[in-house]
């Protein structure tokens, strides 16, 4: 039996989701009716119509109905966060990273670098591209001592920082489609449109370009080679 090491959500995270989840759900679901007589109090609150129309019904079945929409809420959010979160399982020769059902397999041979770019995991293949990128809530340290078991390329940094420029409108660095696909993605991200943000990262990262932004400003590098 090889040996591994997985790292995504601990016990205590795990219990808090699957308990705290559908009990906060049931809580607020109870105390709907008050929680709304509240709300309506407030001016141009949205979707104050729906509040009161909540307030007029009879109290009991209005908790009733709410806990077990609650409920049902906090479960859906239970499954939402164990999706989302990023499961990594590292062994000797490869590393697996998961997340909302997709799985990459990464060989070590492929790998020339792993750091943290503050919250996302990033790694990195032999020609400095990059091969893999993920939002995680692993403690660093806990990721740093197991990729360095397994004997992985861990680094503190990206080794490349020194090599991105600030992005600006028609850079004359960077290729013409280089630089639209930024310009869209400048825009996504003043959009806070998070998912068209990823899609143009990666499209980016198939015109040989790498990414790191600070405060919604796009710092690049282009691949060598």
């Amino acid at each position: 039996m090889q040996n591994e090491t997985v790292l995504g959500l601990s016990k205590l995270d795990k219990a808090i989701i699957i308990i705290g989840g559908p009990l906060l759900g049931a809580i607020i679901g109870w105390f709907i009716q008050i929680i709304s007589s509240w709300l309506i109090k407030i001016p141009f609150v949205p979707f104050g119509l729906f509040f009161e129309w909540i307030v007029s019904w009879n109290s009991f079945w209005v908790s009733i109905i709410g806990v077990i929409a609650g409920l049902i809420a906090g479960i859906l959010f239970a499954l939402y966060a164990f999706s989302e979160s990023l499961k990594m399982t590292i062994t000797d020769q490869e590393v697996t990273m998961k997340r909302y059902d997709k799985e990459v397999q990464l060989q070590k041979s492929e790998i020339s670098a792993i750091y943290m770019d503050r919250k996302d995991i990033v790694v990195l293949g032999q020609k400095g591209e990059e091969l893999y990128r993920a939002q995680t809530d692993v403690k660093l340290l806990k990721i740093e001592a197991a990729l360095l078991e397994h004997r992985f390329p861990w680094k503190t940094q990206d080794p490349y920082q020194s090599d991105y420029q600030r992005w600006v409108p028609e850079h004359p660095d960077f290729p013409a489609s280089v630089n639209s696909l930024l310009a869209a993605r400048e825009k996504a991200l003043k959009e806070d449109d998070e998912k068209e943000a990823a899609i143009l990262r990666n499209d980016l990262a198939d015109k040989g370009a790498a990414i790191r932004d600070e405060d919604k400003r796009q710092y690049v590098r282009m691949i060598r080679g």
